[in-house]
Protein backbone atom coordinates (compact mmCIF):
# COMPACT_ATOMS: atom_id res chain seq x y z
CA UNK A 1 0.00 0.00 0.00
CA UNK A 2 3.03 2.36 0.70
CA UNK A 3 4.24 1.30 -2.65
CA UNK A 4 1.11 2.76 -4.19
CA UNK A 5 1.74 5.89 -2.62
CA UNK A 6 4.87 5.93 -3.66
CA UNK A 7 3.76 5.37 -7.18
CA UNK A 8 1.16 7.95 -7.40
CA UNK A 9 3.84 10.50 -5.98
CA UNK A 10 5.95 9.58 -9.00
CA UNK A 11 3.47 9.52 -11.54
CA UNK A 12 1.71 12.97 -10.28
CA UNK A 13 5.71 14.52 -10.18
CA UNK A 14 5.86 12.82 -13.59
CA UNK A 15 2.70 14.37 -15.33
CA UNK A 16 3.96 17.75 -13.74
CA UNK A 17 6.98 17.89 -15.60
CA UNK A 18 5.04 16.82 -18.86
CA UNK A 19 2.86 19.64 -18.27
CA UNK A 20 5.50 22.19 -18.13
CA UNK A 21 6.49 21.11 -21.13
CA UNK A 22 3.31 20.85 -22.86
CA UNK A 23 3.24 24.78 -21.66
CA UNK A 24 6.26 25.74 -22.97
CA UNK A 25 5.74 24.19 -26.32
CA UNK A 26 2.83 26.41 -26.51
CA UNK A 27 4.76 29.71 -25.16
CA UNK A 28 6.78 29.36 -28.12
CA UNK A 29 4.47 28.37 -30.41
CA UNK A 30 5.57 31.42 -32.54
CA UNK A 31 9.09 31.70 -31.98
CA UNK A 32 11.04 31.16 -35.30
CA UNK A 33 12.79 28.22 -35.39
CA UNK A 34 12.21 26.73 -32.10
CA UNK A 35 12.16 22.79 -32.07
CA UNK A 36 9.06 21.03 -29.85
CA UNK A 37 10.44 19.05 -26.74
CA UNK A 38 8.76 15.99 -25.61
CA UNK A 39 9.98 13.63 -22.58
CA UNK A 40 10.97 9.77 -22.66
CA UNK A 41 9.16 8.35 -19.64
CA UNK A 42 10.20 5.13 -17.76
CA UNK A 43 8.92 2.62 -15.17
CA UNK A 44 10.91 2.18 -12.76
CA UNK A 45 11.54 -0.77 -10.34
CA UNK A 46 13.51 -1.63 -7.26
CA UNK A 47 16.38 -3.66 -8.78
CA UNK A 48 18.08 -4.53 -5.34
CA UNK A 49 14.99 -7.01 -5.46
CA UNK A 50 15.07 -9.21 -8.10
CA UNK A 51 12.43 -11.46 -6.80
CA UNK A 52 9.74 -9.01 -6.27
CA UNK A 53 8.56 -7.37 -8.48
CA UNK A 54 8.60 -3.17 -7.13
CA UNK A 55 6.61 -0.09 -9.06
CA UNK A 56 9.00 2.48 -8.36
CA UNK A 57 6.11 4.59 -10.62
CA UNK A 58 7.70 6.53 -13.96
CA UNK A 59 10.11 9.36 -14.36
CA UNK A 60 11.15 11.83 -17.13
CA UNK A 61 14.44 9.52 -18.42
CA UNK A 62 15.43 12.31 -20.88
CA UNK A 63 13.78 14.90 -22.89
CA UNK A 64 13.99 14.79 -26.42
CA UNK A 65 13.55 17.23 -29.51
CA UNK A 66 11.49 17.08 -32.25
CA UNK A 67 13.06 18.19 -35.27
CA UNK A 68 10.01 17.96 -37.69
CA UNK A 69 10.32 21.24 -40.14
CA UNK A 70 8.20 24.45 -38.72
CA UNK A 71 5.92 26.25 -40.44
CA UNK A 72 7.26 28.35 -43.64
CA UNK A 73 5.54 31.66 -43.90
CA UNK A 74 6.33 33.94 -47.44
CA UNK A 75 7.29 37.63 -46.25
CA UNK A 76 8.33 39.13 -48.81
CA UNK A 77 11.27 40.54 -46.67
CA UNK A 78 14.74 40.01 -48.68
CA UNK A 79 16.73 39.19 -45.44
CA UNK A 80 14.16 36.44 -44.55
CA UNK A 81 15.71 33.13 -45.20
CA UNK A 82 14.62 29.79 -44.47
CA UNK A 83 16.29 26.38 -44.86
CA UNK A 84 13.71 23.53 -46.99
CA UNK A 85 14.32 19.90 -45.46
CA UNK A 86 17.09 19.56 -42.86
CA UNK A 87 19.79 21.80 -41.77
CA UNK A 88 20.92 24.98 -39.80
CA UNK A 89 22.14 28.01 -40.13
CA UNK A 90 25.09 28.45 -38.38
CA UNK A 91 26.38 31.56 -36.14
CA UNK A 92 29.12 32.75 -34.26
CA UNK A 93 28.71 33.14 -30.55
CA UNK A 94 31.89 33.73 -29.11
CA UNK A 95 33.92 31.30 -30.90
CA UNK A 96 31.59 28.86 -30.68
CA UNK A 97 28.57 27.63 -33.31
CA UNK A 98 25.08 28.28 -32.28
CA UNK A 99 23.04 26.52 -34.80
CA UNK A 100 19.32 27.76 -35.25
CA UNK A 101 16.37 27.59 -37.44
CA UNK A 102 15.88 31.08 -37.44
CA UNK A 103 16.69 32.72 -40.61
CA UNK A 104 15.54 36.43 -39.99
CA UNK A 105 18.98 38.24 -40.39
CA UNK A 106 19.37 42.12 -40.20
CA UNK A 107 22.30 44.64 -40.50
CA UNK A 108 24.56 45.56 -37.94
CA UNK A 109 24.33 49.54 -38.54
CA UNK A 110 27.77 49.65 -36.95
CA UNK A 111 29.55 47.40 -38.63
CA UNK A 112 27.57 46.46 -41.38
CA UNK A 113 27.57 42.77 -40.91
CA UNK A 114 24.59 39.98 -41.33
CA UNK A 115 23.64 39.58 -38.12
CA UNK A 116 20.52 37.46 -36.23
CA UNK A 117 17.90 39.00 -34.02
CA UNK A 118 20.72 39.15 -30.89
CA UNK A 119 23.42 40.80 -32.96
CA UNK A 120 25.15 37.37 -33.17
CA UNK A 121 26.82 37.35 -36.67
CA UNK A 122 25.68 34.58 -38.93
CA UNK A 123 28.64 32.35 -40.54
CA UNK A 124 29.74 32.92 -43.76
CA UNK A 125 32.01 30.13 -45.93
CA UNK A 126 34.65 32.48 -46.10
CA UNK A 127 33.84 34.51 -42.60
CA UNK A 128 31.25 37.27 -41.31
CA UNK A 129 29.22 38.39 -44.41
CA UNK A 130 29.43 42.32 -44.76
CA UNK A 131 27.06 44.47 -47.05
CA UNK A 132 27.73 47.99 -47.75
CA UNK A 133 25.53 50.29 -46.41
CA UNK A 134 24.63 51.51 -50.02
CA UNK A 135 23.63 48.40 -50.88
CA UNK A 136 19.35 48.96 -50.57
CA UNK A 137 17.76 45.73 -48.90
CA UNK A 138 15.63 45.06 -51.88
CA UNK A 139 19.04 44.97 -54.34
CA UNK A 140 20.05 41.48 -52.32
CA UNK A 141 19.47 38.33 -53.33
CA UNK A 142 20.22 35.13 -51.75
CA UNK A 143 20.37 31.85 -53.68
CA UNK A 144 19.45 28.04 -52.94
CA UNK A 145 23.28 27.44 -51.73
CA UNK A 146 23.30 30.15 -49.66
CA UNK A 147 25.13 33.23 -51.78
CA UNK A 148 24.48 36.52 -51.09
CA UNK A 149 24.84 38.24 -53.64
CA UNK A 150 23.85 42.07 -54.70
CA UNK A 151 24.22 44.52 -57.76
CA UNK A 152 26.13 41.88 -59.91
CA UNK A 153 28.39 41.07 -57.27
CA UNK A 154 28.83 38.47 -54.71
CA UNK A 155 29.08 39.41 -51.07
CA UNK A 156 29.66 36.02 -49.57
CA UNK A 157 27.92 32.88 -48.78
CA UNK A 158 25.47 31.69 -45.71
CA UNK A 159 26.64 28.66 -44.00
CA UNK A 160 24.30 25.80 -43.51
CA UNK A 161 24.93 22.73 -42.29
CA UNK A 162 23.07 19.45 -41.86
CA UNK A 163 24.34 16.55 -39.40
CA UNK A 164 23.65 12.82 -39.73
CA UNK A 165 21.57 12.53 -36.46
CA UNK A 166 20.03 15.94 -35.00
CA UNK A 167 19.44 13.87 -31.59
CA UNK A 168 23.73 14.23 -31.71
CA UNK A 169 22.85 17.96 -31.09
CA UNK A 170 23.28 19.55 -27.62
CA UNK A 171 20.03 22.32 -26.64
CA UNK A 172 21.28 25.76 -26.36
CA UNK A 173 17.61 28.16 -24.72
CA UNK A 174 14.77 28.16 -26.49
CA UNK A 175 15.96 28.07 -30.44
CA UNK A 176 19.39 27.28 -30.69
CA UNK A 177 21.68 23.88 -30.68
CA UNK A 178 25.51 23.76 -30.48
CA UNK A 179 27.43 20.46 -31.90
CA UNK A 180 27.30 17.51 -29.21
CA UNK A 181 30.84 15.58 -29.09
CA UNK A 182 29.11 12.75 -31.70
CA UNK A 183 27.73 15.39 -34.05
CA UNK A 184 28.94 14.47 -37.43
CA UNK A 185 27.68 16.78 -40.44
CA UNK A 186 25.95 15.45 -43.41
CA UNK A 187 27.55 15.59 -46.90
CA UNK A 188 23.99 16.78 -48.35
CA UNK A 189 23.59 20.15 -49.12
CA UNK A 190 21.37 22.44 -47.61
CA UNK A 191 18.94 24.22 -49.45
CA UNK A 192 18.04 27.63 -48.36
CA UNK A 193 14.63 29.72 -49.39
CA UNK A 194 14.41 33.84 -49.77
CA UNK A 195 11.34 35.80 -48.55
CA UNK A 196 10.62 33.00 -46.20
CA UNK A 197 10.56 32.78 -42.62
CA UNK A 198 10.20 28.99 -40.62
CA UNK A 199 8.33 29.42 -37.21
CA UNK A 200 7.97 26.29 -34.64
CA UNK A 201 7.19 23.15 -35.45
CA UNK A 202 4.71 23.05 -32.47
CA UNK A 203 0.75 22.17 -33.31
CA UNK A 204 -1.23 24.29 -31.30
CA UNK A 205 -3.78 22.02 -31.18
CA UNK A 206 -1.98 18.68 -30.53
CA UNK A 207 -0.48 20.42 -27.72
CA UNK A 208 -4.17 21.68 -26.19
CA UNK A 209 -5.33 18.04 -27.07
CA UNK A 210 -2.37 16.63 -24.64
CA UNK A 211 -2.50 19.55 -22.08
CA UNK A 212 -5.88 19.09 -21.39
CA UNK A 213 -5.49 14.84 -21.43
CA UNK A 214 -2.02 15.20 -19.14
CA UNK A 215 -4.66 17.47 -16.59
CA UNK A 216 -6.94 15.07 -16.54
CA UNK A 217 -4.74 11.88 -15.80
CA UNK A 218 -3.17 13.78 -12.84
CA UNK A 219 -5.98 14.73 -11.38
CA UNK A 220 -7.19 11.08 -11.31
CA UNK A 221 -3.83 9.76 -10.31
CA UNK A 222 -4.00 12.51 -7.85
CA UNK A 223 -7.48 11.11 -6.33
CA UNK A 224 -6.38 7.99 -6.86
CA UNK A 225 -3.47 7.92 -4.47
CA UNK A 226 -5.86 10.28 -2.06
CA UNK A 227 -8.08 7.38 -2.02
CA UNK A 228 -5.24 5.22 -0.63
CA UNK A 229 -3.75 7.43 1.87
CA UNK A 230 -6.99 7.33 3.49
CA UNK A 231 -7.33 3.51 3.01
CA UNK A 232 -4.11 3.37 4.77
CA UNK A 233 -4.86 5.96 7.52
CA UNK A 234 -7.93 3.85 8.41
CA UNK A 235 -6.11 1.03 8.61
CA UNK A 236 -3.41 2.46 11.30
CA UNK A 237 -5.99 3.41 13.46
CA UNK A 238 -7.55 0.37 13.28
Amino acid sequence: MINGLYSGAAAMQTLAKHQELISGNLMHVNSSGHRRIQPAVRQRFDETAPNITMDLGPEVEKLTTDFTPGRQTSTGRPLDVAIAGDGFFVFENDGQEYLTRNGRLFRNPETNVLVNEDGIPVRGENGPITIDPGIADGDISVGTDGTVSAKGGQLGRIKAVAYENNADLVPVGALGFTPGPDAVESDLPVKITQYSHELSNVQPVSELIALIVNTRQHEAVQKATRTLAETLKEYIRS
